[in-house]
């Protein structure tokens, strides 16, 4: 049986290190909007090997660069709401390409599922795991890098351009439900405003909830003709792909008991070079795997409210002491505390 928020499909891995994202919308909507808020162009490109010329061309870039210029542009445009700003404008700004074909689907449901083809061109930092209810479904954001500072601004990035997406795909803002894994900011009418005022603090982790009317509500412009063409184009014409630190996640979703020696083997390295290159992406194995428990226990627990019983026979834990314990682990909380949330 399938663990919930198992990958709709699986695609090669990408290097860090490598320029092999096809993000260039998403890299000059970021220079656009710190240069409007008065950063030097310069300083926002420093240390992040992205040239002028890089910038004119359509040229891939590597996760590691995109991760460098987000940091830099939000640290140089000086202002607290940049990457609600800089994701709106990635909507408005930059709507061509994939974001454009994406408007061709019947409904959300549909557009998500291009999404997933496409993740690593539209939103090169951030990942998500879907996972379904009664009621809609629930959408996990994950930190493709691993762990990287970039992650804060990118996913609230990502926040606010599917607000603004799905306001210019169905022609109103959706009721959409956002929780993070920080507390209430000080400045919360700027997330009210770009966000709304279904928002959700202190979360163990970082989802969005859509329920089962917006998942529905046709588009303006929905061409199933237009859909499968532009699909069909930008699957030979762009790059896509995982990162590591997502690979690992997809595998250990599919096998709950995968262990990091197996996976090595199956990558046809050494456990030595696995390590390695997990701790270029500042993260472990252990703690990827935890990451993707934490998330299906807050699913389970939290969201779904299944028992004790229900949750560890979801993920594969026979004995309950060892599943109220792995949970504390995981979340910080005790599986009665999560069902009370």
């Amino acid at each position: 049986m399938k663990q919930p928020g198992h990958q709709l499909f699986s695609a090669p891995l990408l290097n860090p290190e490598t320029r092999c994202v096809s993000a260039l919308p998403f890299c000059q909507t970021l220079l656009n909007v710190a240069c409007a808020k008065g950063a030097d162009k310069n300083k926002v490109l420093r240390g992040t090997g992205i040239f002028d010329t890089d910038l004119t061309q359509e040229r891939a870039f590597s996760p590691l660069q995109i991760a460098a210029l987000v940091l830099n542009a939000d640290k140089y445009a000086g202002v607290r709401d940049f990457a609600f700003q800089a994701g709106q404008a990635l909507v408005t700004s930059q709507y061509s390409g994939v974001l454009k074909a994406m408007g061709y689907s019947k409904n959300l449901m549909q557009a998500l599922l291009v999404l997933r083809r496409f993740t690593s061109h539209i939103s090169p930092l951030v990942s998500f795991g879907v996972y379904p209810r009664p009621q809609g479904i629930v959408i996990t954001l994950r930190d493709s890098a691993g762990k990287h500072k970039a992650f804060d601004v990118a996913s609230l990035m990502v926040c606010s351009a599917f607000i603004a997406l799905t306001k210019q795909w169905c022609g109103q803002r959706l009721p959409l439900s956002f929780h993070f894994p920080f507390s209430r900011p000080r400045h919360i009418a700027e997330f009210e405003m770009h966000l709304g005022r279904r928002l959700h603090f202190d979360s163990p982790c970082f989802y969005i909830t859509v329920d089962n009317a917006s998942l529905g509500k046709p588009f303006l412009h929905n061409d199933s003709y237009l859909l499968k063409a532009s699909v069909s184009h930008y699957k030979k014409q762009l790059i896509s792909g995982v990162q590591l630190p997502d690979f690992i996640r997809n595998a250990v979703m599919r096998n709950p008991h995968l262990c990091a020696t197996d996976l090595a083997s199956a990558l046809d390295i050494s456990p030595a070079t696995l390590k390695r290159r997990l701790k270029a992406c500042h993260c472990t194995f252990s703690a990827l795997v935890d990451d993707v428990r934490r998330e299906q226990a807050i699913f389970l627990l939290q969201i779904c409210r299944l028992s004790n019983e229900e949750s560890a026979l979801r993920l594969a834990i026979s004995d309950l002491t060892n599943f109220r314990r792995a949970v504390k682990r995981w979340t910080g909380l005790t599986p009665g505390e999560l069902r009370s949330r």
